[in-house]
């Protein structure tokens, strides 16, 4: 018997219900969960964004700490002279439109480079000869070029000469080249036979350069000094290097340690040290220098150009030396990049009353001169730390100047790049610079302009070596100074250096 049985195919399944959906969302949903981000987010944001800021101004200020804390390191370890170099952001750069560094233009630093000890120099053989006249084809300058009537070694008030020996003057051999152009600077250091005093580097340099490297003309042309040199039988004219030198010495007793390149205002005229230009510079001029110690004698007596060089001849010749360098960027150094968004702002850095960013001033004129370390012709900035952590005093020359108290601090300060601003050329009195928002009064600045991102000020104890991150610092109040009387502009600076932290008040 067969039994029958039901084949149930999917033709007999139930159906689904007509109603049923599969999951999602709809448009009117997805718009109204849209809508509540973007309420959420225009709440939020600026507070995210500040927060961002805060974030990248506390990031350069470790980041610059870091770099200092490296350089006191490394002079520590090496047991020489380490530092760091600041390089200029390179829009916010201070050039003006004829390419010169211009101190009315906002300036600012992004990247860091480190610094270290050059090795000692001592290629070829130097001779001293003390000239009455100038042996000069073409007198060369002083540092800085286009000075008009350069002084020369024929000057009363006259500098130190050494020139290269390019021939043994006992066997009539030739020497190494000196090889001193294009490669020695200016503030770098030479012992004559490595024994005695050390005479510093101060020209010459006719073709400008940021590296201050001495020259007479550009690379590769020939010396404009000539010398011949003759064994008796033998004669060679040849064209040979020479450096002018300061001894760091106050020759003249007059107070001051080499007038003219000491970094001082010595005639109060409002230009430091020799000025391209400005005649009346050269009056800072007064002091004949002097070869000191084994050097002494003698080579301060010659009258005449030696043109033909004997053993007999009563000069130094022939003789060995080296060269201690400044430091110089690290070989193979790369660099360091602040935050994007952040700069070390040295906006006014050459006023009397700098606003941000504030380094050493010379004691007289207006603070424009070479003996503060923003380097006139690169706009670069170095920080030179000794190896018992003591910053170096901000000058390239045989002497630093006498800074007072100001010169026991280093203040960088730390901006948001947007509010880097041009100082304010319709103001007779100080601030030039925006306030933070609040404390400027009703046009107070013509453009209206204030500080409204985060900014930090690191400060650098010279004596010490101490480094002190206040942020924010604290400003004065314009319409309510805090000692009742007149806007005090120093009192970021102030709190810094009393090792308080500032907020805005």
């Amino acid at each position: 018997m067969i039994e029958n049985r039901t084949v149930r195919t999917t033709a007999h399944r139930p159906a689904h219900p007509a109603d049923a959906r599969r999951p999602g969302f709809t448009l009117v949903e997805l718009l109204v969960v849209l809508l509540i981000i973007l309420l959420v987010s225009a709440v939020t944001l600026p507070s995210i964004i500040s927060a961002m800021s805060h974030r990248q101004v506390s990031q350069a200020a470790r980041v610059l700490q870091a770099a200092l804390v490296g350089a006191r390191d490394s002079a520590i370890h090496n047991n020489a002279i380490s530092g760091i170099r600041l390089l200029p952001d390179p829009t916010i750069n201070g050039i003006n439109a004829n390419g010169l560094l211009d101190p009315t233009l906002p300036l600012a630093m992004n990247r860091i480079v480190p610094l270290e000890a050059a090795p000692d120099y001592d290629e070829g053989k130097v001779s001293i000869i003390k000239d009455l006249v100038s042996p000069f084809a073409v007198a060369p300058v002083y540092p800085y070029p286009s000075v008009p009537n350069p002084l020369t070694p024929s000057l009363s008030m006259s500098v130190l000469m050494v020139e290269e020996c390019p021939v043994d003057t006992i066997a009539f051999t030739p020497n190494e080249p000196t090889s001193w152009f294009w490669n020695i600077r200016i503030g770098d250091k030479i012992r004559i036979s490595n024994a005695g005093q050390y005479y510093t580097v101060i020209g010459p340099i006719a073709q400008a350069n940021p590296e201050l490297f001495v020259n007479d003309g550009p690379a590769g042309s020939p010396p404009q000094l000539v010398r011949t040199y003759s064994n008796g039988t033998t004669s060679a004219t040849v064209n040979v290097e020479y450096l002018f030198l300061v001894n760091g010495q106050d020759d003249d007793n007059d107070g001051f340690v080499d007038n003219g390149w000491d970094g001082v205002d010595n005639d109060q005229d409002g230009n430091i040290d020799i000025v391209p230009g400005v005649a009346t510079s050269y009056n800072e001029w007064t002091e004949s220098e002097k070869w000191l110690g084994s050097l002494a004698g003698s080579l301060q007596s010659v009258n005449s150009i030696v043109t033909s060089l004997r053993p007999t001849t009563p000069n130094l010749l022939n003789q060995t030396y080296t060269i201690t360098r400044r430091p110089a960027p690290s070989s193979g150094s790369r660099e360091v990049a602040l935050p994007s968004n952040v700069v070390i702002d040295l906006t006014t850095w050459a006023n009397q009353t700098p606003e941000r960013s504030r380094f050493p001033l010379p004691p007289f004129g207006s603070g424009v001169g070479r003996s503060q370390v923003v380097n006139p012709n690169s706009g670069s900035v170095d920080i030179l730390v000794n190896p018992d952590g003591t910053v170096v005093p901000s000058t390239v020359y045989s002497s630093p100047s006498s800074f007072g108290l100001n010169g026991a601090f280093l203040h960088f300060w730390l901006a948001e790049r947007s509010d880097v601003a041009t100082p304010d050329p319709t103001r007779v009195t100080p601030p030039y610079l925006p306030l933070p928002a609040g404390l400027a009064p009703a046009g107070w600045f013509s453009s209206g302009a204030q500080l409204n991102g985060e900014y930090s000020l690191v400060t650098v104890y010279s004596r010490t070596g101490q480094i002190l991150v206040n942020s924010p610092p604290r400003f004065d109040n314009p319409a309510n100074p805090v000692n009742g009387s007149s806007y005090n502009l120093n009192l970021p600076f102030l709190d810094a250096q009393q090792g308080a932290t500032g907020g805005n008040q």
